[in-house]
């Protein structure tokens, strides 16, 4: 995804008033270096910052259109969210793809709908 890709997700989830300043600035200060993740059910795209051993990861694409027409056609009343652990577990995944398998993740949230963060951990020996 572009910058301005990316300029035009954030803003429209801003207008959406899903996401708060500080979750905006937070998923803005990712590099737009984009890893993909395949998974059973949908291949992530996952972001890095490894100076503070934080990842971002959010659906495909695809998938996270097909979540914003669903919740459009049910007026907001169906839960059409990947769950967190989805989320959690294509981090745990990337870390493995990017050579670190035994690096775990400590903790993670919702930053805004369907865009998670978490936080690793790796050994130090």
């Amino acid at each position: 995804m572009t910058k301005h890709q990316w300029v035009a997700v954030f803003l429209s989830v801003a207008l959406a008033g899903c996401a708060s300043p500080q979750a905006i600035s937070r998923m803005t200060s990712y590099p737009s270096t984009v890893t993909p993740v395949k998974m059973a059910d949908d291949t992530y795209r996952v972001f890095e910052k490894p100076e503070e051993r934080s990842i971002m990861t959010t659906p495909s694409i695809a998938a996270a259109a097909a979540m914003g027409a669903a919740r459009g056609a049910t007026l907001g009343l169906a839960n059409v969210m990947t769950p967190e652990q989805r989320h959690e577990a294509a981090a745990q995944q990337y870390l493995a793809q990017t050579g670190r398998p035994n690096c775990k993740i400590t903790k993670g949230y919702l930053l805004a709908e369907p865009q998670y963060e978490f936080h690793y951990e790796c050994p130090t020996s």
